[in-house]
């Protein structure tokens, strides 16, 4: 037949909850504990990435954003300078075509001055012409 001995039992017993006892204070509370930790750098990595993304999306929308805005801003200054390049070729255009015009209007008139004086000059030769000729046609040499 099968007996139980009692004081085995209670010594049995008692080693199983001093076993229990030790394991748990020596061996699964600092393996519990580290286990902790290590949860809690994981997830203060996540965390950090998480702020890391944050700031990346910020940094890349503000980014974008001030793209545009200087492309804009460029547009605007090129549009602006194109503008002014042709408002100045306009204006040496204009200046060219009036120093041309001016430069032609004094050749007119020295050239018309310079008819004037010839015409006199002629009409004042032709006098003596006129009377030289008579006198060779009549066969009078002076």
């Amino acid at each position: 037949m099968l007996s139980i001995n009692i004081s085995e039992l209670i010594w049995t017993v008692i080693n199983f909850f001093l076993l229990m006892f030790l394991l748990k204070r020596f061996l699964y509370t600092p393996i519990i504990r580290l286990l902790d930790e290590r949860k809690a750098k994981l997830e203060e990595g996540l965390e950090a990435e998480r702020k890391a993304r944050e700031t990346v999306e910020e940094n890349r929308s503000r980014l974008d954003a001030e793209t545009a805005e200087t492309r804009k801003e460029a547009e605007l200054l090129l549009s602006q300078s194109q503008a002014e390049d042709e408002r100045r070729s306009a204006e040496m255009i204009a200046a060219a075509r009036e120093q041309a015009e001016a430069g032609l209007k004094a050749l007119q008139d020295g050239y018309e001055e310079e008819l004037a004086q010839e015409l006199s000059a002629l009409s004042s030769h032709r006098q003596e012409l006129s009377s030289l000729l008579a006198a060779r046609l009549l066969g009078q040499e002076e």
